[in-house]
């Protein structure tokens, strides 16, 4: 019984995986492959052709997805069902051959206005290619493959342990995001995890630690906080663990909290350890409240404290190292200080935002020695009981279920629209004002947001992580000059940032979901978001709002092409056409924002 169990996990795990693969394809390569790459959205038929092996893919989707984020029946190939590494083995063989997009992205119908920002945002990049010519080099492909088993791995243990387990307040909203990104090719890789850690560590199997301490002598340690009032005394907090071992020095020394597997990685290092030898560091242990690791694995949440700490993990979550350079943290503060000056949201009652307070390291010369150990505080000021993260009411508890979303709202389409008009009231309107009026944009994708419910409907909207707040210059008051200039960006690429995290990541997977499970198309839902923006646009003529309506299209990153070659710390983006542009009358004319 037990082999039969973990077979259908398996398969399970294997389907979502392929989905994962071959939506992320689709999307990406569609205007580069537009005679090899067909779907039809009336008999729900597709093929994709894979040139360069000599093989096409057909099948059948149970969902046509306006977005892209379809649903399959079947997929498969000369009458055979398709492996998950099957798709990478032609993925790869297919992206090893190509020339650069930006050589040919003018051939397949891009909207030059959408070319332009896409030209825009890519211009500072260098890509590291062979000779800068798209081609794959070997090491990047043997790196994609391992990420996706890992991905794979992962996933079906998250499925076999943890799948069908209810949310139903805050923390475990955060420890229930099983399958990850629906346009990563490889959303739950944890590349530096070992099978233990990955049991021990991951939020997924619901899982809870004690952080470790490092005791920072005064001379190499730093803290900056955004107000007095902010400062977070781990002394005091922990003064029955730290002062039997500090005695008499303790007041020489700040404390910083690491996570346990961070703590094991840099008690390690060589110069961690002349650092320990000089007495600038102690290693005191683990000690203090339980935490609860959260959807990004590396943060975690502290009831005890309420509060959450974003650590530092020397280690790759999805495709990136999570630790936290000089530049990210300056960013966050900077962020939290300048978005609190202009009260960003004062005149939104229910839309809020989880600031950054406060971030502590060690001056060390090496500044990527700094990073392994800087973090940041953000405490919590909304309601535990009641709060969800977004990402994790979007997915269902198995492939193939309704989302928990609907399951919690127990209805049909007359509820989905309802949660839809009240969320759109507290999410986008205030994002798309902020940026109109304030200049301040946010990243906020489905990971980043929160939303409280009473009976089921959203009565608060949260958007977190600051990292990623930008500023447009152009809107930047003389006052403001001496800020930092880290947050300030040329007004399309701040507003690009918006649409992409917002408009394609956040409200397309929303409206995915809700569509699917009350069984009516995308553009069903997209018809209200025009609707509520054109009513926007009326009262205040918002040219985002004006921009959201009229442009032929929003870029969205390429997760798969940025991730084999090699360049995603400065992804590549594709266009995706504008939903609400398809439907209705038009809204004349256009001002100020390309796009």
């Amino acid at each position: 019984m037990e082999n039969k169990l973990r077979s259908e996990v398996q398969q399970q795990a294997h389907e979502h995986s392929c989905k994962l693969l071959l939506n992320c394809y689709i999307r990406e390569l569609a205007l580069e492959k537009k005679s090899d790459i067909r779907i039809n959205p009336n008999t729900l038929m597709y093929a994709v052709a894979f040139q360069a092996s000599g093989v096409t893919l057909t099948g059948q989707l149970s969902y046509y997805s306006a977005m892209g984020e379809h649903e399959y029946l079947s997929m498969e190939s000369g009458g055979e069902a398709v492996h998950y590494r099957d798709l990478v083995r032609w993925i790869i063989c297919e992206l090893s051959g190509d020339e650069s997009q930006e050589a040919s992205s003018d051939q397949h119908g891009m909207p030059k206005s959408a070319m332009e920002m896409k030209r825009s945002l890519e211009a500072e990049n260098v890509h590291p290619l062979n000779g800068n010519t798209g081609r794959l080099e070997t090491a990047y492909a043997r790196d994609f493959a391992q990420k996706v088993d890992n991905s794979v791995g992962n996933l079906t243990l998250y499925i076999e342990q943890a799948a069908g387990l209810d949310i139903h307040d805050y923390r475990t909203s955060e420890q229930s995001l099983l399958y990850g990104h629906p346009f990563h090719p490889f959303p739950k890789n944890s590349k530096g995890f070992s099978e233990q850690d990955v049991q021990k560590y991951s939020p997924e199997l619901r899982t809870s630690f004690q952080l470790c301490y490092i005791a920072v002598r005064q001379d190499v340690y730093v803290q900056e906080w955004v107000d007095d009032e902010a400062v977070m005394d781990l002394h005091d907090l922990l003064r029955s663990h730290v002062e039997p071992m500090l005695k008499e020095k303790s007041e020489m020394y700040g404390l910083l909290p690491v996570h346990p597997w961070q703590y094991t990685y840099i008690s390690q290092l060589t110069e961690i350890q002349h650092y320990i030898r000089d007495g600038k560091l102690i290693l005191l242990g683990s000690a203090g409240p339980t935490v609860y690791p959260t959807s990004s694995v590396r943060t975690v949440y502290v009831p005890a404290w309420n509060c959450n700490i974003k650590l530092s993990l020397n280690m790759q979550i999805t495709n990136m190292i999570r630790t936290n350079s000089a530049e990210q943290m300056r960013r966050t503060l900077d962020a939290s200080a300048y978005v609190r000056q202009h009260d960003c949201f004062g005149a939104e009652l229910n839309t809020h935002i989880a600031y950054e307070t406060g971030v502590a390291t060690c001056a060390f010369d090496d500044e990527e020695l700094t990073s392994l150990l800087t973090i940041a505080y953000r405490p919590i000021e909304f309601d535990i009981e009641n709060t969800y993260v977004l990402s994790s009411l979007v997915e269902a508890p198995l492939p193939g279920m309704q989302s928990r979303l609907m399951t919690m709202l127990g209805g049909g389409r007359d509820i989905a629209e309802r949660w839809m008009d009240r969320y759109l009231a507290c999410s986008l309107l205030p994002i798309v004002r902020a940026a109109g009026e304030k200049g301040i944009h946010f990243e906020a994708h489905l990971q980043n947001t929160l939303v409280t419910l009473k009976d089921g409907l959203p009565v608060d909207f949260i958007v977190r992580d600051l990292e990623g707040v930008s500023v447009d210059e152009e809107l930047i008051r003389e006052k403001d000059r001496g800020a930092s200039d880290l947050l300030f960006y040329s007004r399309e690429k701040a507003w690009a940032r918006t649409s992409y995290y917002f408009i394609v990541n956040h409200l397309g997977s929303l409206i995915h979901v809700l569509a699917r499970d009350v069984n009516v198309p995308e553009a069903h839902f997209w018809k209200r978001v025009r609707e509520v923006l054109v009513e926007e646009l009326g009262r205040t003529g918002n040219e985002y709002v004006q921009h959201l309506l009229t442009t032929e299209a929003f870029l969205a990153k390429q997760n798969l092409v940025s991730c084999l070659r090699g360049i995603s710390q400065t992804p590549a983006y594709v266009p995706v056409s504008n939903p609400m542009k398809r439907i209705g009358s038009e809204v004349r004319g256009s001002r100020g924002i390309q796009g």
